[in-house]
């Protein structure tokens, strides 16, 4: 089909060439696949569809309506594509404006409100289930621009030589009343980047231009003063925008499908094979009567076999391969989900679940997540272009997309033990660490011990230092404050109570060098103020009263 004709100026042209071309896109392979994608993500797989045969007494193929023949879908696919959109988007996707301009981020919460974090996992949704998803932009009652996702079984694109998109289709069937009964009509829509001209089927099934529209063709966006006047303006570009899931546009069910189709045959072979062998089978000889078929029955429903005068009756039982059949099931289960990408959720392990462990668990996960991510991303550049167009449209300003920053976080489940053992070793390391330093104090000159401290605690030393030189320090004191045995214990176990172990051994090392006249007073309320997160009140308390204290000779 060439599309030149699909973008004719002549309407009568154009209806002829969507007959053909619609017909072709819904028998197109790319559209078989995305229609097998949507049936399996419904839990319609093929194992529905499964029928047992036999040969009969006259060598004809019959369908066996008496056996078993369990039909248990296994939702896996299902399962996968809302773990991946569920896990990509996670958390909102949020916006943030790199000009520091708050009016336009004000602006920008109007339109990434609930509703279009919702139509963003019905485009991945769509996306994963087909193969590519359709999304387009449409202006709502408040004269505002929205998106919304458009079934992509439904739309194609119309390119050009250049493989340029000049156009989309979109087409859909509604019942109607026509001539006096109710009839299935197919509409078509043709958009380009200034209107949109509609079609519809007649008596005879064949698209023509659909002349009871008020308006045909009409702008994108159409509307009514309060006047009742009609009024009109064009986006000036195509409201549509393909999210392909990958390159070659493969649904997620592409790499899995042979396997959940064997794992379902297997699981309800399995369950037949239960069901049907827990009757006996049973071996005649000197059966009186010809045809099996009778005996089967008579066997099912009396009870009762007739046989000759050297008849014979034997009862044979079969035992049932489960544990063959529970390992192909266990092998088919572990592809499903590697060459899915997926999180299996059932995995229990050897219970040492540390944050590693996961990580691992997900770096599948994560690598899909990746790919999604990108297009993802590629259109949300689309989507703020149109954004910020109706912004300035709305609001009469000048913003730029290129000014918006988007963020998509991600959440991962995390071992809370783990997290909190992690930081506690690396609190009493770093503890260790800088009671060496003070330890080595008397030894090295007073700017290398805080050079050194700084480095622990990956504060700005110059910072420090102009912190130091620009505090005005005195005794830390009031003027009617006498410093007694025991103040100095009390200071440091009110400033304690805000502290873990290892700052609190920091915080004494720390006092005891300003002490022994190792720092400075206005060192040891620097290091405590910076690197100990303690109040500067606090600080100039406790080192005042060390100093009082190293003062009266009771250190």
């Amino acid at each position: 089909m060439d599309n030149k004709y699909l973008l004719s100026d002549n309407p009568k042209v154009v209806a002829m060439a969507l007959n053909k071309a619609i017909a072709a896109d819904g028998n197109s392979p790319v559209k078989r696949r995305a229609k097998t994608g949507e049936r399996y993500y419904n839990y319609d797989h093929d194992i529905l569809r499964n029928r047992i045969f036999y040969i009969d007494d006259n060598d004809t193929l019959q369908e066996d309506l008496n056996a078993s023949n369990i039909k248990i879908p296994h939702a896996f696919f299902t399962e996968q594509v809302d773990q991946k959109t569920q896990y990509l988007l996670s958390n909102p996707v949020e916006v943030e404006v790199t000009n520091d301009d708050e009016q336009f981020k004000k602006y920008l919460e109007e339109y990434y409100n609930d509703d279009f974090q919702v139509f963003l996992q019905e485009a991945v949704e769509g996306a994963s289930k087909k193969g590519f998803e359709y999304v387009y932009a449409r202006t709502n009652e408040n004269d505002r621009i929205c998106f919304q996702v458009a079934d992509s079984i439904k739309v194609f694109s119309i390119l050009d030589d250049y493989n340029d998109t000049k156009g989309i289709v979109r087409y859909y069937d509604k019942d109607i009343y026509r001539d006096g009964k109710n009839v299935t009509v197919t509409f078509g829509e043709l958009w380009d980047d200034q209107k949109v001209t509609f079609y519809c089927t007649d008596s005879n099934g064949r698209f023509v231009f659909d002349d009871k529209r008020e308006l045909n063709p009409r702008p994108h966006v159409l509307a009514r003063d309060p006047e009742g006047n009609l009024l009109g303006r064009s986006m000036e570009a195509i409201p549509f925008y393909r999210l392909s899931n990958n390159t070659k546009e493969l649904t997620d069910l592409d790499p899995i499908k042979p396997l959940i189709d064997d794992y379902d045959l297997m699981a309800c072979y399995l369950s037949n094979n239960l069901q049907d062998m827990t009757e006996a089978i049973y071996v005649v000889k000197g059966f009186m009567g010809d045809d099996l078929s009778k005996l089967r029955n008579n066997i099912k429903a009396k009870k009762t076999v007739g046989l000759g005068k050297d008849g014979e009756l034997d009862i044979k039982t079969v035992q049932i391969p489960f544990e063959g059949r529970k390992s192909k099931l266990d092998i088919d289960k572990d592809a499903i989900y590697k060459f899915g990408m997926a999180f299996d959720s059932t995995q229990i392990g050897d219970g040492n679940i540390t944050n590693v462990v996961i990580k691992s668990r997900y770096a599948l996960l994560d690598m899909k997540c990746n790919k999604a991510e990108a297009r993802l991303r590629a259109m949300l550049a689309w989507i703020n272009q149109m954004i910020v167009a109706d912004i300035n449209r709305r609001y009469g300003t000048a913003y730029q997309a290129s000014d918006i920053e988007v963020n998509i976080v991600r959440e991962t489940m995390v071992n809370e033990t783990d997290i909190v053992t992690n930081a506690k070793l690396e609190a009493e390391t770093k503890a260790i660490i800088i009671q060496t330093i003070l330890a080595a104090a008397p030894r090295i000159d007073e700017e290398s011990v805080l050079k050194l401290i700084c480095e622990q605690f990956d504060l700005d030393w110059e910072e420090v230092q102009k912190l130091i030189e620009e505090q005005e320090f005195t005794s830390g004191l009031q003027d009617d404050t006498d410093p007694v045995e025991g103040e100095l214990n009390a200071q440091v176990a009110e400033v304690s109570k805000t502290l873990n172990g290892a700052q609190i051994t920091s915080m004494m090392a720390i006092v005891e060098k300003v002490t022994a006249g190792t720092l400075s007073a206005d060192q040891g309320i620097a290091i405590l103020t910076r690197s100990l997160g303690i109040d500067l009140a606090q600080a100039q308390k406790v080192i005042g009263v060390a100093e009082e204290v190293a003062a009266s000779g009771t250190a």
